[in-house]
């Protein structure tokens, strides 16, 4: 994958459309100071997502956006499209080309888009993880980048290492799977706290669901008695109509008799018709046959035709292929003849050009001859030459020798008397050093007893920091702890007050009543509420309560009847359901006339123990009023005994004796929150969390003033470090002047040393510089003896020179003429094996061309036998359908003679049909009349029936079911003893069966979420378990390889050195930190903070690559990264650089020479018009 196109609109200073195309390899984009040019890099950032508009050198969004010129107006949006060449793969798209859009508008929204579709800025994050492109990847650096690199904190910088590790996408899933865990946690609290509320729902509402089955079942045993009243009814009626319906049955028999004869008559005639269209089918088929044989014969005729003219056109095709034949015959023999011609001819010029080359032969050696004899000659006079040449060079060597060596000579005597006077001045400077060396030490030894004095302080300080960052810790744990309460606290808060704000633990009714109510003020002016939300209780009776008002603590308390009746109709209207209302106009109560004085265990009247207001009183009367309250079961049994079981009594545990003396009890779930309790709770809750807010305030004000003292003390201990290191230097600086100067007099002592060694060399040296110039001298008067010996040879080979030369003139232009007529010759030959080519290509083509016409030729002429064959086969298909023609309209005849004697015989039929049919209707009279009788009775019968339907919905066919074996007058007087027992039943909520179940189904529903809930949050745990293992195995593993690199890179850019990368706490794999320590060359380890500006931009430089070594980049944006380096290190950089574009590419923001030079493209941005920036491309390797 590389960077293939960037088109930028009306981004920054780009008014107009800009596109730039990019290649593989390095592409540098140069330009002025102001011009834009690193608006691109920001182009590029800006379409990846950055979201930082201070990144991209602005304050807010729009600012990126052209703003106008004084010629120009501002622009609307901007818009950069990214386009990538994606053959490899590598993003995970089936595309071989991936088009990343951002659109921005002046409104402030932003739009991205993926191959035109639009997306969100989440799918691009995702697309480009872990490939080094992106917001926190390293395929985009420039300067800021390089300081976030080197200045940042050691846990800041390890986000680049996460991505050059490839761990970002897993770091993803982990922030997403713990997003997912903590909203798990929290679903997993509310769906608890609701769990615990229906919980404490289902008891009260069994209780009430157990009533109200009671009374379901005595009205079942009502309706059965009912039943067979009605039932017995009817069947009198019923023998006073079978007398009348006997008489009836008579003439229904007579009907039933005339109706089965004209019954049979309409079957027989029914079958006659279907017989008669049976035939019709049959003839239809038939004559369809005889049109579609037709149809065939003149398909086959066709077809017979059409093979016809296929046949005719193959013979053709043959003629004509036959005729060409004859004609590929003709000329291949032709061919063949002038093939033969031409080898002739070839043989006589070969046989010409032989002779030719044999006289050449001769001629040439006669020449080389006489020309190796001259040659020889002029070789010995040439050397000749060379050995006066050797001799002259030898004289000019051995007189520059002697000047030399006299010079030398003189200048020895020279440099004797400097000597002497340089040794006089070095035992000077020696005994000056001395003296500086005793002054040094004595200052040395006052800076060591400062600097011991300040370690000393340092140490204190250090002992004070600890101990208050101790109590730091200490107090943000505490902090940590109560901030979960606080968390805690207000979620539950939260919870209960969204449950009473949606009456939870109120039936469907309630609910969908209050919330009506809720919306429409002027119902709402009129309710006073439901009961449980009007009083208040204690949290020690609240329980006993709840269980008091059984169902009544969701009765609803209404002004007047009529706001009762409205209600009603609201809920009819809307289909919620049924409720109980207590209009404050309506309801009376009996008082409690009782003395419950000087009785142990007694609570008082469950009326007397809440509060709520007064003008609710004669509601709350009238359910609580006459409910007793005690402490335990025992003292509520006394109370029954000495009551006589009039009252309703309820002990705080929960257990109810009721009137009569039935007595309810059980375990409870204490656990589970109840309705009355829930208004506690939430007063609780809000206490407590308006206690920790205040709490957490003022720990922070605390925490505030010891961050104060700590920054103080590191401030104090900051100032100490300074003044240590600053002593620590001039420390160092005075230590090294003393060692310079000691270096320096051994120095100084080794040069008086080393010069008188000297001066004895210089002496000696003289002495053999004059027995050279004796030398010299004798060397150049042999020489010049030799040069006029050979001077008389090269007279001598000059005389007999003229003659040799005419002789091998003459020779050469007889060569020359040979070769002129035996290259004609040669011409001739080539022109006649060209021809002799041709011809025999042409040959071979006359011979394929036979070939392909006698293939054609047997193809068209099994084209003829094939159609041929096809032709008889359609004239035997042609006979045969002719003779199943005939068949066929023989058989249509038949059919058309028996279909007309089965029409005659069917008019027949119908006509003593018309008779019968008369005498039934005789019959149908005289039974109307009996029907009227028959009606007054059954009419009797049917109000019976209805009443039935209206009391019970049931039919009296359905009430057999019902009926009871006994006599009619037990079962009137079991009637009124079963309404007796439903009236003493008193106010049921039939609604409660429902209820119950509804809320039954809702806890389980709920449970089930519950349990699915807490296996998400185990399966996400192991999700986060096993991404953190992978990112640990991962980041460890890279980052071994990336610091072997970075040592690697790091000696190359800076010729030597060394480098490492330390993990601050390696224990920590998912959290560590990374310093980065480096050693250039003559220097010591140093960290990076202490190295100057080219320094840090060429370590950086030496990481990223290192990075992009280990994990390429598909591209890498370098944004003037070279800015701080020196010339020296822009060269080791280009070349870097040129080095690594093999593999990755790279697009270069710079204004250096050295960087620009290895670039393949370069890229050129001005400003001609102000304000509105231009691009201009350069190729290089077409300059």
């Amino acid at each position: 994958m590389f960077l293939k196109r960037l088109e930028i609109i009306g981004f920054k200073s780009f008014a107009d459309k800009v596109v730039l195309n990019f290649e593989k390899g390095i592409t540098a984009i140069v330009g002025p100071n102001g011009s834009g040019k690193s608006n691109i890099s920001d182009a590029v950032r800006l379409v990846l997502g950055e979201q930082s508009i201070k990144s991209l050198r602005g304050n807010k969004l729009e600012d990126v956006i052209f703003v106008g010129t004084d010629k120009r107006k501002p622009l609307s949006f901007a818009e950069v499209n990214l386009t990538l060449d994606n053959s490899d793969h590598t993003l995970p798209l089936d595309f071989t080309e991936v088009v990343i859009t951002r659109k921005i508008f002046r409104s402030g929204e932003s739009e991205f888009y993926i191959n035109k579709t639009q997306c969100r800025l989440k799918d691009v994050y995702e697309l480009f993880m872990d490939t080094g492109i992106g917001r926190d990847g390293y395929s985009i650096i420039g300067q800021g980048k390089i300081d976030e690199i080197l200045v940042s904190r050691p846990e800041d910088r390890r986000q680049i290492f996460e991505e050059a590790s490839g761990i970002s996408k897993y770091k993803y899933k982990k922030e997403e799977a713990l997003k997912k865990l903590i909203a798990t946690n929290e679903n997993i609290n509310r769906i608890n706290d609701i769990l615990c509320e229906i919980q404490n729902q289902l008891e009260p509402l069994y209780e009430q669901k157990e009533k109200a089955e009671m009374y379901t079942k005595l009205q079942e045993e009502k309706k059965r008695v009912d039943i067979t009243i009605h039932y017995f009814d009817v069947e009198e009626l019923f023998k006073k109509l079978n007398n009348l319906k006997e008489e009836q049955d008579i003439i229904e028999k007579e009907i039933l008799k005339f109706q089965s004869e004209i019954e049979d008559r309409n079957k027989t005639l029914d079958n006659e018709e279907s017989e008669i269209n049976n035939l019709k089918k049959e003839l239809d088929i038939n004559k369809e046959d005889y049109f579609n044989s037709l149809n065939d014969i003149e398909t086959i005729n066709g077809k017979i035709d059409l093979l016809n003219e296929k046949i005719k056109n193959s013979q053709e095709n043959i003629d004509r292929l036959k005729k060409s034949l004859d004609e590929g015959k003709t000329k291949s023999t032709t061919v063949l003849k002038d093939i033969e011609n031409i080898k002739n001819d070839i043989k006589r010029l070969e046989s010409r050009k032989m002779e030719l080359e044999a006289n050449l032969n001769d001629l040439t050696l006669k020449y080389n001859s006489i020309k190796e004899e001259a040659d020889m000659k002029q070789i010995e006079v040439e050397t000749a030459k060379e050995d006066i040449v050797d001799i002259l060079n030898e004289i000019a060597e051995n007189k520059n020798n002697l000047g030399t060596t006299e010079l030398m000579k003189n200048n020895m005597v020279e440099k004797l008397n400097e000597l002497n006077k340089t040794q006089e001045m070095l035992l000077g400077d020696i005994n000056n050093k001395k003296e500086e060396i005793f002054k040094i030490s004595s200052n040395i030894q006052s800076l060591k007893d400062e600097i011991k004095k300040l370690y000393s302080e340092k140490n204190s300080v250090e002992t004070d920091l600890n101990a208050l960052e101790n109590e730091i810790k200490i107090r943000n744990e505490e902090y940590g702890r109560m901030l979960n309460e606080y968390n805690s606290n207000l979620s539950r808060l939260k919870v209960l007050r969204e449950m009473d704000r949606d009456y939870e633990g109120y039936s469907y009714s309630i609910k969908n009543l209050m919330k009506y109510v809720e919306t429409d003020n002027k119902v709402k002016q009129n309710v006073l509420g439901v009961v449980g939300e009007l009083i208040k209780v204690k949290s020690e009776y609240s329980l006993a309560i709840e269980i008091a008002l059984g169902s009544a603590i969701q009765d609803v308390i209404t002004k007047t009847t009529d706001d009762a009746k409205d209600l009603i109709s609201i809920l009819k209207k809307n289909n919620f359901g049924r409720a109980t209302f207590l209009p404050l106009d309506n309801i009376s109560y009996k008082s409690f006339d009782q003395s419950l004085d000087n009785v142990d265990g007694v609570v008082g009247l469950a009326s007397d123990i809440i509060e709520y207001d007064k003008r609710i009183e004669k509601a709350i009367k009238f359910i609580l009023g006459r409910v007793i309250i005690t402490r335990d079961i025992d003292t509520a049994l006394l109370l029954t005994r000495k009551f006589k079981n009039q009252y309703k009594i309820v002990t705080l545990k929960g257990e109810v004796i009721n009137p009569g003396g039935s007595i309810t009890g059980g375990s409870i779930n204490h656990k589970s929150q109840n309705i009355l309790k829930r208004k506690e709770d939430i007063k609780y809750a809000s206490i407590r969390c308006d206690k920790l807010e205040k709490d957490l305030k003022e720990f922070e004000k605390s925490k505030e003033g010891l961050m104060r003292k700590t920054e103080s003390i590191k401030e104090k201990l900051d100032n100490l470090s300074k003044d240590i290191n600053n002593r620590e230097i001039i420390f160092a600086e005075y230590t090294k002047n003393k060692v310079t100067l000691e270096s320096e007099i051994e120095k100084l002592s080794a040069i008086i040393k080393d010069n008188e060694i000297e001066k004895s060399q210089i002496e000696e040296a003289i002495e053999n510089y004059n027995k050279e110039i004796e030398s010299y001298k004798d060397k150049i008067s042999i020489l010049s003896e030799k040069k006029s010996s050979l001077d008389r040879i090269i007279k001598e080979y000059k005389d007999n020179r003229d003659n040799n030369n005419g002789l091998l003139n003459k020779l050469e232009a007889e060569i020359t003429d040979l070769k002129i007529e035996l290259a004609r010759y040669e011409q001739n030959l080539q022109n006649d094996i060209s021809k002799l080519n041709e011809k025999q290509l042409e040959y071979e083509n006359t011979i394929k061309y036979i070939s392909e016409i006698e293939s054609s030729l047997n193809k068209y002429e099994s084209y003829k036998i094939t159609y041929e064959e096809a032709k008889q086969k359609s004239i035997e298909e042609n006979v045969a359908l002719n003779d199943k023609l005939k068949l066929t309209s023989n058989k249509i005849q038949k059919l058309e003679d028996m279909l007309n004697q089965k029409v005659d015989k069917n008019n027949d039929a119908k006509n003593e049909l018309i008779i019968l049919e008369k005498e039934h209707s005789k019959r149908l009279e005289k039974e109307r009349g009996l029907d009227l009788n028959i009606q007054k009775i059954e009419m009797e019968i049917e109000n019976i029936k209805n009443r039935l339907w209206e009391d019970y919905e049931i039919t009296i066919g359905n009430a057999k079911s019902y009926l009871i074996d006994e006599s009619i007058s037990t079962l009137r007087q079991r009637s009124l003893k079963l309404a007796a027992m439903i009236r003493d039943l008193g106010v049921v909520n039939l609604n409660s069966i429902e209820e119950y179940r509804n809320l039954k189904e809702r806890f389980d529903f709920l449970k089930k979420q519950y349990d699915d809930l807490v296996d998400a949050r185990n399966s996400l745990n192991s999700i986060i378990e096993e991404t953190n293992k992978i990112i640990k195995t991962k980041f460890k593993d890279n980052f071994e390889l990336i610091e072997t690199q970075f040592k690697e890179t790091f000696k190359k850019l800076f010729g030597g050195g060394r480098a490492e990368l330390i993990l601050t706490n390696p224990d920590d794999l998912l959290n560590t930190g990374i310093e980065i320590n480096v050693q250039p060359p003559g220097k010591k380890l140093q960290n990076i903070s202490l190295l100057s500006g080219g320094e840090k931009a060429l370590v950086a430089i030496s990481l990223l690559f290192a990075m992009i070594l280990i994990r390429p980049t598909p591209f890498c944006i370098l944004d003037e990264i070279d800015a701080a380096l020196d010339d020296a290190n822009v060269d080791r950089f280009a070349s870097y650089l040129k080095e690594l574009s093999k593999d990755s590419q790279f697009i270069v923001v710079t204004h250096r020479k050295g960087t620009m030079s290895v670039a393949d493209t370069l890229y050129g941005v001005t400003m001609q018009e102000k304000g509105v920036s231009k691009l201009l491309s350069l190729k290089l390797e077409t300059v």
